[in-house]
């Protein structure tokens, strides 16, 4: 197939280099100059405007820039499914597939990718889902992630993006589990890792934050995950004291260890900011 990535960072540049492995047509753009020059002197394909046609379109633009790539495409009539591979707030694809009719053709597909591995793990999934907008995009997407092997998971696009933000808060709230563990290990005197390391030998049990704890996590996914889906439950009017308190706990041991963890993540999202 002919696809275009819109935004080459960590997610778009993964999934770009990964569906070029699987044998498609991949051509990359980004809103900065440096990256397309860069690109192109790697040999890929670079366009240099948004006005290009293809099969799929997948947005990997920071999720604030998700809808004005949307309007950008639809506005140079560009052809082809659009796919946003960006974290968005529960009903953001539904919105925009009925804001007008030329959206009506959006879907979600959200990544689980570590910037330190993220070839590995596009190449190497332990799910894909697939929120589709229709049965027929959401066969095209299948197809287009079958050769990977891996369990593929087609729902609407609103449980897609719930999906996401869940898996990630679920991660963020073992952290804190094992670090609330830890704290009382420590007025006892007792290795909260070898608690932890025991406790995973029940399969029940998840190894995640049993064996990383310690610290607090510093995620440019896990702390903006946590704090979009807080947001997001608290507009419906939800009890969200679980999900504060995973947050909370994480904030004092970062203060407790002498870390600015705005500070951190802002480094991090410097890091990070290569797209749009």
């Amino acid at each position: 197939m002919k696809l275009l990535l819109v935004g080459v960072g960590t997610v778009g540049g993964a999934t770009g280099l990964g569906f070029l492995r699987l044998g498609h047509d991949v051509t990359f753009y980004d809103v900065l100059d440096a990256k397309r020059i860069e690109l192109r002197k790697q040999g890929y394909k670079v366009s240099d405007t948004l006005d290009f046609n293809a099969d799929v379109i997948f947005i990997c633009t920071p999720e604030s820039r998700v809808e004005e790539v949307v309007d950008q495409l639809t506005s140079h009539k560009v052809q082809g499914l659009k796919v946003i591979r960006s974290t968005v707030p529960p009903g953001t694809t539904r919105k925009l597939q009925t804001e007008s009719a030329t959206y009506n053709h959006v879907c979600h597909n959200p990544e689980f990718l570590r910037e330190s591995v993220a070839d590995y793990e596009f190449m190497n999934p332990h799910r894909i889902i697939i929120g589709e907008c229709c049965s027929e995009h959401g066969d095209m997407l299948e197809e287009l992630y079958k050769p990977l092997r891996a369990p593929i998971v087609r729902v609407d696009p609103t449980t897609s993006e719930m999906i996401k933000l869940a898996s990630n808060a679920y991660l963020a709230a073992q952290v804190s589990f094992w670090n609330q563990i830890s704290l009382i290990c420590e007025k006892l005197g007792v290795n909260s890792h070898v608690v932890g390391k025991a406790c995973t030998l029940d399969p029940r049990i998840s190894p995640y934050g049993a064996s990383m704890h310690g610290t607090p996590y510093i995620s440019n996914c896990l702390n903006k995950d946590l704090d979009q889906l807080i947001i997001f439950g608290e507009k419906l009017k939800c009890d969200t004291s679980f999900l504060r308190a995973v947050n909370e706990l994480n904030n004092w041991i970062a203060t407790k260890q002498g870390i600015n963890l705005q500070n951190e993540l802002r480094k991090l999202g410097q890091k990070k900011k290569s797209t749009f």
